[in-house]
């Protein structure tokens, strides 16, 4: 026998009560209440400039702000005067990025990798490290390792469902893969989120949330499904896959819980330059199950997820914030800005990176290289910088911080804390 929820177990107990009360209006007619109002965007402040990729952060008290500038390899605090000070810098033996940035009772977590895509255990390195109060800098858990030795989602067949012929498969997008294939290892740590018995991470390259305990060991949280894409005639895709569906590997970019107690999930689909929509799942913590709440994102890498249950999306290609209001599957439209990445809620406020490409980063796939010039030009200054977005005040009280704030949702699976930074 299934357990009930606390969410069910609340919804119970209300209507248990309502039944008991008596009626409010004169007449004894009873109106359901009004859905809540939807989020909408007030002013706009730029609090933090001249990053270098602000890929994931974290919001504290008093509205310091710890970034990893992921381009630079560097995890930078952001100070009430918009200054910036250095928390914690990757090695320097071979490119590495930084990412998957939370807070929780004045540690600050983050992510090292290196070598996404090779495949190789020697060099793909994912590591979530931690700095203290005290600057004390300490690796928590192996997380490419971990990938290594369990491969999480080696469950999932990813492509096309048949190969397609030699002279077809000539004809394939970069990423395509003209045969099926399982899950390969390859881990690259992108989002975390501090729980009371450790810290959940999205693995974009493991296809997979991990649990890393405060002891150093690491379990499976959950592996997101292939996401089924049938590619369209025309459009500039070869004639000879038109109308073929693809499995895609589902590359989750960000965790978030809400306040069911349940993980919401953004993913960018590996075939997302093909056109594949990004999506936002909802993951049962105990079990693992995932399931679809919307999909259609143009590049969902970021979400931030409010008391309401109103959930709010970063689309770093389709240049906009996107929020899909509580009960609902359908995104709207919130604000339009400039390549977004990471979105974080602390009390009436969303807080947004943006313009995350500028300054000479890594382009869209598919975008056109852009021409040589002799002598080479010197790299544009780092240009990336995070906004704050104040929510309309019809929305106030439906406003949740995560990542840098409370977490105390209903207990599930020891993966909420109820610590605050």
């Amino acid at each position: 026998m299934k357990k009930s929820s606390p969410a069910l177990a609340v919804l119970a107990a209300a209507a248990a009560l309502g039944l008991m009360a008596s009626p409010a209006s004169a007449g004894g007619r009873h109106h359901p209440p009004s859905p809540p109002p939807v989020p909408a965007a007030g002013e706009v402040t730029t609090v933090a400039g001249g990053l270098a990729g602000p890929l994931s952060f974290a919001v504290g008290r008093g509205g310091t702000i710890d970034v990893a500038q992921s381009f630079a390899g560097i995890v930078s605090r952001v100070t009430n005067g918009g200054g910036t000070e250095l928390l914690a810098a990757a090695p320097q033996d071979q490119p590495y990025g930084t990412a998957s940035v939370s807070r929780t009772r004045g540690t600050t977590y983050f992510s090292v990798s290196a070598g996404q895509d090779s495949r190789d255990p020697a060099t793909n390195i994912g590591l979530l490290q931690s700095v203290d109060r005290n600057g004390t800098v300490r690796t928590v858990a192996d997380i490419a390792g971990y990938e290594y030795a369990a491969n999480p989602d080696g469950i999932n067949t990813y492509g096309f469902e048949e190969a397609v012929p030699a002279d077809c498969a000539a004809q394939l997008p970069e990423g395509i893969q003209p045969a099926p294939y399982t899950g390969l290892r390859d881990s690259n740590p992108v989002a975390s989120l501090p729980g009371r018995n450790g810290i959940v991470v999205a693995d974009a390259g493991m296809n997979a949330l991990v649990l890393a305990g405060y002891d150093g060991s690491v379990s499976t949280v959950a592996v997101l499904p292939p996401i089924p894409f049938t590619f369209p005639a025309g459009l500039g895709f070869p004639e000879c896959i038109g109308g073929l569906t693809y499995q895609a590997e589902p590359v989750p970019t960000d965790v978030e819980r809400g306040p069911d107690g349940a993980l919401y999930v953004t993913s960018l689909p590996g075939a997302f330059d093909a056109g594949a929509p990004g999506s936002v799942y909802r993951i049962n913590p105990v079990t693992g199950t995932p399931e679809l709440v919307a999909s259609g994102f143009v590049g969902a890498t970021g979400l931030a997820v409010n008391d309401n249950g109103d959930i709010f999306v970063a689309e770093l290609f389709g240049n906009r914030i996107s929020v899909v209001p509580a009960g609902t599957g359908t995104p709207q439209l919130f604000l339009e800005v400039n390549q977004p990445a990471a979105l974080e809620l602390r009390g009436d406020s969303l807080y947004a990176s943006v313009d995350v490409l500028a300054g000479g980063a890594p382009q869209e796939p598919g975008a056109e290289e852009p021409p040589v010039t002799e002598p080479p030009a010197e790299p544009a200054p780092p240009a990336s910088s995070i906004i704050r977005i104040e929510l309309d005040d019809n929305c106030r009280g439906y406003h949740h911080h995560h990542r840098g704030g409370h977490h105390g949702h209903a207990d599930n699976g020891g993966l909420n804390d109820g610590s605050e930074d």
